[in-house]
C-alpha cells in the first residue's frame, strides 16, 4: 500500500529516533517495568460520533446539550464532513505525531506545546482566508475543502489542550486551594495571559508525565511516568485517586470537567474568531474529551 507524506515522514522520524536511541532505550530514566517497550500504533479508524460520548457545543446558543440525546442535533452532526474532519484530527494526534511531546504536553514540554496551540490556530485561521476567497469567487468546493483543514487544524489543538489537564500535575497543584471542582481556573493554553500563567506554575512544581519515546524531553529525572501522572481515564494510577473535599471526585473527572470546560471555549473562540466557520459548519461542533490510543 503506498503511504501518504505524512506517514512517510513520520516512518522516517520513528527511524531517526531508533537510530538515535538504540531502539528507543536509551533515553529511558523514570521508568516503570510495564514502560520498556513502545505500545503499538492506535487503530487507524476514527470511531462514528453515534457510538461515542461526546461533548455537543453550541457556539452563540441558549441550550446546553450532551450527545447522545437531542436526535434532530445529533443527526446533523453524525453527518457533518467539517466535524468529522475536526475529530479525525483529534485521534490521528496518537498516530502522526505520537513522538512529539509538544502535540500531548509530555515531557514538560510547556513552552514547545504552547507555541504548538498557537501555531496550529495561525494554521486554522490562513485556511479560513483561503475560503473566504474561494466562497467569494464562487468557488464552493474550494471553500468547503479550505474549511475542512482549518477543522482539522482546530482539532489538533484541542487534542493537546485537553492532554494538559490530563498528562500534567494541574489538578493535584489546584485542588489543594479550592473547596469545589470548579473553583479551580480552567486554563486556557492559546491564550496569551495563560500561557504566562502556565509559565508561572512552572516555578511552583507543574509539570508533566515522563514518556521516553517521546521528544524533546525537558522534565527533571525525578518526574514521574507518564503511566504515573496521567489522568485520561479512572483506571490509571492518578485518575483513580479520589478527592474527598472535592465531593470525593475522581482525579480523573476533576481533569475531565477542566478539559471539557477548555474544549467549549477553544470552539466558542475560533468560532467568533472565524465567523467564515459557523458560516460552512453551523452552530453545532461535537467532539469527544479524553481519547488516549497510545496504549498508556
Amino acid at each position: 500500500m503506498t503511504k501518504s507524506p505524512s506517514q512517510r515522514r513520520h516512518g522516517l522520524r520513528m527511524l531517526a529516533i531508533t537510530i538515535a536511541c538504540g531502539g528507543l532505550l536509551c533515553c529511558v530514566t523514570n521508568l516503570d517495568a510495564t514502560e520498556t517497550v513502545k505500545p503499538p500504533a492506535p487503530p487507524p479508524a476514527t470511531p462514528p460520533l453515534d457510538t461515542e460520548a461526546a461533548t455537543v457545543v453550541c457556539v452563540n446558543c441558549d441550550q446546553k446539550f450532551e450527545f447522545p440525546g437531542h436526535e434532530e442535533v445529533n443527526a446533523s452532526l453524525v453527518g457533518n464532513k467539517y466535524v468529522r474532519e475536526l475529530r479525525q484530527a483529534m485521534y490521528l494526534q496518537d498516530t502522526y505525531h505520537q513522538f512529539e511531546s509538544r502535540a500531548h504536553f509530555d515531557n514538560c514540554a510547556f513552552g514547545e506545546a504552547t507555541q504548538y496551540i498557537q501555531e496550529l490556530l495561525t494554521e486554522a485561521g490562513t485556511y479560513v482566508a483561503n475560503a473566504e476567497k474561494a466562497k467569494a469567487a464562487a468557488r464552493q468546493s474550494d471553500a468547503e475543502t479550505y474549511t475542512q483543514k482549518a477543522f482539522f487544524a482546530i482539532g489538533q489543538a484541542l487534542h493537546a489542550v485537553q492532554d494538559f489537564f490530563a498528562h500534567s500535575n494541574y489538578v493535584e497543584l489546584m485542588n489543594g486551594k479550592v473547596t469545589k471542582a470548579s473553583e479551580i481556573p480552567v486554563l486556557h493554553p492559546w491564550l496569551p495571559r495563560d500561557i504566562e500563567r502556565i509559565a508561572e506554575l512552572r516555578k511552583q512544581g507543574l509539570i508533566s508525565g515522563y514518556v521516553f519515546w517521546g521528544f524533546p524531553q525537558t522534565c527533571p529525572k525525578s518526574v514521574p511516568s507518564h503511566a504515573n501522572l496521567a489522568k485520561d481515564s479512572e483506571t490509571t494510577k492518578s485518575g483513580k485517586v479520589k478527592l474527598p473535599h472535592l465531593e470525593n471526585l475522581t482525579q480523573y473527572k476533576v481533569a475531565l470537567f477542566l478539559a471539557k470546560e477548555a474544549s467549549k471555549d477553544l470552539v466558542v473562540y475560533a468560532f467568533e474568531r472565524w465567523p467564515m466557520l459557523a458560516h460552512m459548519n453551523g452552530q453545532y461542533v461535537a467532539f469527544e474529551i479524553f481519547q488516549e490510543r497510545r496504549g498508556l
